[in-house]
């Protein structure tokens, strides 16, 4: 019995030193970060922007395309927590059109990173047939020295 005691102070003990106290509010402002921060009344006034286009976004640098495609996925699951929530309450759920400008704008994202990944294989094709053109040409220059 007293063996079992300390174990289960010692544990106690370990885990009130080792795991760090997360106070509610804490935690649940890190959930809050997948709530939308305006009004559900502001929201339904407000005009919704347009998704990016893919010509645009062929202008765009990778680390900006990560950051934007980073805050389109922030924003989507924003947009589905909300949408979930607005069922839960039975209310509606303002500005769903929201939902799919933010689909195309990560399946523009997608497009241009997938032509300039293509572009990059198709460089790296050609490269590596010019080194082979290259070097058998080199091969032959050799054979003919030789004889």
């Amino acid at each position: 019995m007293f063996l079992q005691s300390c174990f289960l102070s010692k544990r106690l003990l370990l885990t009130k030193t080792l795991v760090p106290v997360i106070s509610r509010a804490e935690f649940s402002s890190g959930l809050n970060a997948f709530r939308d921060s305006e009004s559900n009344q502001t929201r339904q006034s407000e005009t919704v922007g347009r998704s990016w286009s893919v010509k645009e976004l062929r202008r765009k640098s990778f680390e900006d395309l990560h950051k934007l495609w980073y805050v389109m996925y922030m924003e989507r699951n924003m947009i589905f927590t909300e949408s979930n929530l607005s069922r839960r309450r039975g209310i509606i759920f303002p500005q769903p059109e929201r939902q799919t400008k933010v689909k195309k704008s990560m399946a523009a994202i997608k497009t241009v990173l997938g032509e300039r990944k293509r572009d990059r294989i198709a460089q790296h094709v050609l490269r590596q047939s010019n080194m082979e053109e290259n070097e058998s040409n080199y091969d032959g220059e050799d054979e003919e020295v030789q004889k």
